[in-house]
C-alpha cells in the first residue's frame, strides 16, 4: 500500500524554498501580540490619564472626564465596543493587544500588494519590535493606530489607484488617520498628493478622491464637535496650540532624553540624560533610511522606498520642530514607515551574504535586544503605580465612595474612571473657595474626595476628613 504524504505546497511552502512573505507576516503579527502579553502583564490593575479620558467617554459605567480641544474621537469610538459592555481594564487590554496585532498585519499586508518580498515582514518586524510598539499597543492611545494607518496609506498610493477597491482602502485609511489625529492625517494628505500628482504611475483621480474621503470623516467629525462644544474651529484651533504649546520651537534633544523614557516630558518630569546607546539607534535610523531609498535606487525601484521615507519624515518634522515638549509616542508614524526603506536596505545586503549577511543579523539582533530591554524598563517603571493606584480604588470604595460620586485632584481622572466617578484630575491648590465643579458636586449630594500627593491641600478641604491610601495619595472625603 503506498502512504502518501500531504504536499507542502498547500501551505505556501516549497521543499526547499524559503517561506512566503505573507507567512513572515503572519508570525510576526502572532509574535507583536504574544510579546505583549508577556510584557504587558501591569497594566491589568490600572489605567493612564489619557486612557482614562478616551475610555470614559462612551463608558457605561463611568461619566465621560472633561474633553480638551486637541483630542480627537478615534480612540473613544475604538475601545467603545469595549468599555459599553464592561468596566474590566483586562478585557480592554486583551481586545487592544488583539487589535494592534491584527492592525499591524493589515498595514504592511497592503505592501505585499506593492512588493511580494521578505522585506516587508522584516519591516512590521522592524517597528513591531520598538519598545513603543511593545508599550502601547495594549493601551487605549492613538499613535500606534496613526502609524499603522500611514502604513497603509502609502503602500495604497504606491499601488497606484488601480482600482476603485483600492481606493476604499485608501479612503479607510485615512478616515482612521483623521480621526485619531486630524493634523498628522493632513501632513500625511500633503505627502501622498503631491505624490500621486508628481509620479505618472501613480497619477489617479481614484487615489486623490481616496485621500479627500477619508479626510472628510475626521475633520468633518472634528469640524462638527468644535462648534459644538468648543465655540468654533478658530477657537478650538487656538485652544489646542495652547494646549499643546504649539510654535516654531526646537525640541531635538528633550526628543532625545526621551529615547528610553519617560513617556512624556513635560509638566516638570526629569526626563534624565541623553543616552548614548539610544542616540546611536536613532541616528542610525535616518541614515539607514537613506542608504535604503539609495540601494532601492540602485535596483531600478526608488518611488516605493522613496514615498514612505519622505512621509516619515514630513509626520516626524511638526513634533520636532512645532510642539514645544517632547512625548516618545510622537514619532511611532516616523518609525513605522522609516522601517520599509531600512528594510528594504537591509535585505538587499544580506543577499550579498558573508559579512554583509553578518552585519544585518547583529544589527537586527540588537535592534531586538535594546528596544526589548528598554520596553521592559518600561513595564517596571510604570508596574508600581498602577498597583498603588488600583489599591487606592479599594480603599475608597471602603470608605464609601461609590456612584454618585466626584474625585478631583491627582490622578482623578484615573481613579474617577475606575470608580465611576465624575473626575477632574487638575487641582486648583491655591483657590480661595472651592471651585465651580466641586461646588456643583456638593450641591448634587455627591460623595466627593479630593486626592493630592505631597503637596498642601487647599484650604477649602482643610477640615475634612483625611485618610491615607497605599502609595503617597492622601484624601480628603467631604463631611
Amino acid at each position: 500500500m503506498t502512504v502518501t504524504r500531504p504536499r507542502l505546497p498547500a501551505l505556501g511552502v516549497r521543499r526547499g524554498a524559503r517561506p512566503r512573505p505573507w507567512i513572515l507576516l503572519t508570525l510576526v503579527s502572532a509574535g507583536y501580540g504574544l510579546a505583549q502579553l508577556l510584557l504587558l502583564a501591569f497594566p491589568w490593575m490600572g489605567i493612564g490619564w489619557d486612557e482614562a479620558v478616551y475610555a470614559s467617554q462612551y463608558a457605561a459605567h463611568a461619566p465621560p472626564a472633561p474633553y480638551s480641544a486637541p483630542r480627537a474621537r478615534g480612540v473613544p469610538l475604538l475601545v467603545g465596543p469595549v468599555v459599553m459592555l464592561t468596566d474590566s481594564i483586562a478585557v480592554l487590554r486583551l481586545y487592544l493587544i488583539a487589535l494592534s496585532s491584527l492592525g499591524l498585519f493589515a498595514a504592511f499586508a497592503v505592501w505585499l500588494r506593492v512588493r511580494d518580498h521578505p522585506a516587508v515582514p522584516l519591516a512590521a518586524l522592524l517597528f513591531a519590535g520598538c519598545w513603543l510598539s511593545l508599550f502601547y499597543g495594549g493601551q487605549a492611545m492613538p499613535n500606534l493606530y496613526v502609524a499603522l494607518s500611514a502604513v497603509a496609506a502609502t503602500g495604497f498610493v504606491a499601488l497606484g489607484g488601480r482600482s476603485w477597491a483600492m481606493a476604499a482602502g485608501l479612503a479607510g485609511a485615512f478616515a482612521v488617520m483623521s480621526l485619531m489625529r486630524p493634523s498628522d492625517s493632513l501632513v500625511t494628505a500633503g505627502v501622498l498628493g503631491l505624490a500621486a500628482l508628481a509620479v505618472p504611475a501613480w497619477r489617479s483621480l481614484r487615489t486623490l478622491l481616496g485621500i479627500a474621503a477619508g479626510l472628510a470623516v475626521g475633520w468633518g467629525q472634528w469640524m462638527i464637535e468644535a462648534q459644538r462644544d468648543f465655540g468654533g474651529i478658530a477657537e478650538r484651533l487656538r485652544d489646542a496650540g495652547e494646549h499643546n504649546v504649539t510654535g516654531w520651537t526646537l525640541s531635538l534633544v528633550e526628543h532625545a532624553r526621551a529615547l528610553d523614557g519617560p513617556s512624556l516630558c513635560r509638566f516638570g518630569t526629569d526626563c534624565g540624560p541623553v543616552s548614548p546607546i539610544a542616540l546611536i539607534w536613532w541616528l542610525a535610523i535616518p541614515a539607514m533610511a537613506a542608504g535604503g531609498v539609495w540601494l532601492a535606487w540602485r535596483a531600478g525601484r526608488p518611488w516605493p522606498a522613496l514615498l514612505a521615507a519622505a512621509c516619515g519624515v514630513a509626520l516626524a518634522l511638526p513634533y520636532l520642530f512645532y510642539v514645544d515638549y517632547a512625548a516618545p509616542r510622537f514619532l511611532m508614524p516616523a518609525y513605522a514607515l522609516l522601517a520599509l526603506p531600512i528594510a528594504d536596505g537591509m535585505t538587499e545586503l544580506a543577499r550579498r551574504r558573508g559579512p554583509l549577511l553578518a552585519f544585518v543579523a547583529a544589527g537586527l539582533g540588537a535592534h531586538l535586544l535594546l528596544q526589548g530591554a528598554y520596553a521592559y524598563g518600561m513595564v517596571k517603571a510604570n508596574e508600581n503605580g498602577r498597583q498603588r493606584m488600583a489599591e487606592a480604588v479599594v480603599e475608597l470604595r471602603r470608605l464609601g465612595v461609590r456612584p454618585p460620586c466626584m474625585i478631583y485632584g491627582e490622578s482623578g481622572v484615573q481613579i474617577g474612571y475606575m470608580l465611576g466617578c465624575e473626575s477632574q484630575g487638575i487641582m486648583q491648590r491655591f483657590a480661595e473657595r472651592a471651585p465651580a465643579r466641586i461646588r456643583e458636586a456638593m450641591e448634587r449630594g455627591d460623595r466627593l474626595a479630593v486626592i493630592h500627593a505631597d503637596v498642601t491641600p487647599p484650604d477649602y478641604v482643610a477640615d475634612w476628613p483625611e485618610h491615607d491610601l497605599p502609595g503617597r495619595w492622601t484624601a480628603r472625603l467631604a463631611p
